[in-house]
């Protein structure tokens, strides 16, 4: 049998770029669950046309952001997988003679961890108000239908925040295509990596294709609101001209209101109002059809590509378990990569509980982990910060770094300073720690995969990881 020649910096060149991507990914998904909230909202109104797009709209939306959710696990485990293959590797080599024992601070900086949760997206039906609020005498039954109440500004504003997540899924998976090359045919480990990464290709391309089709169609719903909205409001001038009146009429983003006084007799009202009435239906109806477009959207992101994306997140965890008879057996569990990399740290400080009661005890410390201390222990444990023999330090500060600034946790020795938020960032700490990195020490930032940070909070630490790749990492912990 031929001796292997192997190439470490495949494993640890691909674990990095598949762990950038995981976390560029959750920070694109975290910022469109953002505008959600402030957009998305009620946009889409609540009368039959609104709620019937919306309703449409809800569903497709979330399929896709719970899409890139399963995309960025399954990116993130994966890199945590083939990073782990380059440490054996490297203690293979180590072994044989052909290199240097590997430690931490020989070998390169583990990828980010990225178990997001599902994004919690805002429902696009909900009440707005009145259509149309003018003092028109018998407008309200010449019409015969609630005016759409939608509001075309948030409409536009979503519409361009899944154009920017079409483009960032679009160029993360090209990145990731592009800049992992395929290896030796003759290491089967990193061959299989290869094919399971370019299988993810697909399903990434389907979520980019569906998210812009979601700008698209909210697009062009929104510009047919406003399209209605200027024909109502021409409408009701008309009238108020030809009725001899005077009309003061402002179209809103969602509903035309104003005043109009008339001056003509009963019948000429009367007419006027129904010819009003009726040419407003028609405006209506042009909506509807513009609206019903969303309902023929067939999503490219099928259910078997989840399911494949799902199973790729989870890692097969080895243990064993006790017989009735006493005798051991071995066992596997599927975890998710934070789990599965806690189960790692534990066995190597020698960690004696079964797989099964330390699973039990590592979920019930994860549902205490969205309180800030619960969620420091949690994090401590997890990521092996407790192991005070390697040099790791709690509450650590060192004004020759940036005075007055404490750290959770850090490892003077390794240069490695570690923040863990639970919820809200501080941009005063950032501004700090970006001082540190500039020093040249290495900043982790271990945050809440359930809690919603903003946009602006996302944008930060997207712009630290893509201005110190490998220095600046993100986990995100407990989705």
């Amino acid at each position: 049998m031929g001796v292997w020649v192997v190439d470490l910096d495949w494993y640890f060149h691909t674990a990095s770029v598949l762990g950038r991507a995981a976390s560029k990914l959750a920070n694109a998904t975290g910022t469109v669950a953002s505008d959600a909230v402030l957009d998305a909202n009620c946009m889409a109104g609540n009368e039959e046309i609104g709620a019937s797009w919306g309703a449409k709209y809800d569903t497709a939306s979330s399929n896709t952001a719970e899409g890139a959710v399963s995309l960025s696990r399954a990116w993130s485990a994966l890199a945590g997988r083939i990073y782990q293959a380059g440490v054996n590797h490297a203690w293979a080599e180590a072994e044989a003679g052909r290199g240097r024992i590997p430690t931490p601070g020989s070998l390169p900086s583990p990828p980010g961890i990225s178990t997001p949760a599902d994004p919690a997206l805002a429902s696009s039906v909900g009440d707005n108000g009145p259509g149309l609020v003018i003092t028109l005498p018998g407008l309200d039954g010449a019409i015969g239908k609630p005016v759409p109440n939608a509001d075309s500004f948030k409409l536009t504003r979503t519409a361009t925040s899944w154009s920017t997540f079409a483009t960032t899924i679009g160029e993360t998976v090209g990145e990731v295509m592009h800049q992992v090359r395929r290896p030796d045919p003759s290491l089967p480990d990193a061959a299989a990596f290869y094919d399971a990464i370019t299988s993810l290709g697909g399903p990434g391309d389907a979520l980019s294709a569906d998210a812009m089709s979601l700008s698209s169609l909210t697009s062009s719903f929104s510009a047919g609101v406003t399209t209605m909205r200027q024909r109502i409001d021409t409408e009701m001038y008309i009238t108020a001209i030809e009725l001899s009146g005077t009309a003061v009429v402002a179209v809103f983003a969602t509903r035309v209101a104003g005043t109009v006084s008339i001056g003509a007799g009963a019948r000429l009202v009367e007419r006027r109002i129904a010819r009003t009435g009726e040419n407003i239906r028609v405006y209506i109806s042009t909506l509807q059809g513009i609206a019903s477009a969303i309902h023929a959207f067939t999503p490219l992101f099928q259910p078997t590509m989840k399911a494949m994306l799902d199973k790729q997140s989870s890692i097969p965890a080895e243990g064993f378990e006790r017989n009735p008879d006493g005798t051991i057996k071995p066992t596997v569990r599927y975890f998710d990569r934070a789990k599965w990399e806690a189960w790692q740290r534990y066995l190597e400080r020698g960690g004696d509980m079964d797989i099964d009661t330390w699973s039990r005890l590592y979920d019930q410390l994860l549902a205490n982990g969205d309180q800030g201390r619960f969620f420091n222990e949690y994090v401590e444990t997890m990521m092996g910060y407790d192991n005070r023999d390697e040099g790791w330090k709690n509450e650590y500060s060192n004004a020759d770094i940036v005075p007055g600034r404490r750290w959770d946790f850090a490892n003077p020795d390794l240069r490695e300073l570690v923040e863990n938020k639970s919820g809200r960032l501080d941009f005063d700490q950032l501004i700090a720690d970006e001082e540190a990195l500039q020093r040249g020490y290495n900043v982790t930032y271990n945050i809440n995969g359930a809690y919603q940070y903003s946009a602006s909070e996302l944008a930060a630490l997207e712009r630290l990881e893509a201005e110190y790749p490998g220095q600046f990492i993100v986990n995100r912990i407990g989705g």
